[in-house]
């Protein structure tokens, strides 16, 4: 027969394990559906209003431009608010090809912008 004290520290015991059961298959879950641990220090953005989450999960979405279903991925969403410093509140639009075509369009029309200026003060 157990005491009371004895119930109480098998019961403790009993959960401690089965929390870190569930802690292993949270991590392996992380892992399995490409979760990466976000790095809270490196997050530079003058907006934080809210609590940063704990890991990037993979974020589907769909192109602005061309309408195709896309994949942001946890190690993409990482490289551009850790390394790149991006905002925390912006989210991927364009899949690549069309963020090569509009970076091309903006290039070509701040050319011509210049160009005219440049004709205009010869003037």
């Amino acid at each position: 027969m157990l005491s009371n004290k004895q119930k109480r520290q098998k019961l403790r015991e009993q959960r401690k394990r089965k929390a870190e059961k569930r802690a292993r298959v949270q991590q392996a879950n992380r892992l399995k559906f490409n979760h990466l641990p976000v790095d809270k220090e490196k997050i530079v953005s003058s907006s934080l209003l809210f609590d940063l989450p704990d890991y990037y999960e993979d974020y589907p979405f769909t192109c602005r431009d061309c309408g195709s279903r896309q994949l942001w991925t946890a190690k993409q969403q990482k490289w551009w608010y850790e390394v790149v410093g991006g905002d925390w509140e912006s989210v991927a639009i364009r899949c690549r090809s069309c963020r090569v075509r509009e970076r091309l369009r903006k290039d070509k029309a701040r050319k011509e912008h210049l160009e005219g200026i440049a004709k205009k003060n010869l003037k």
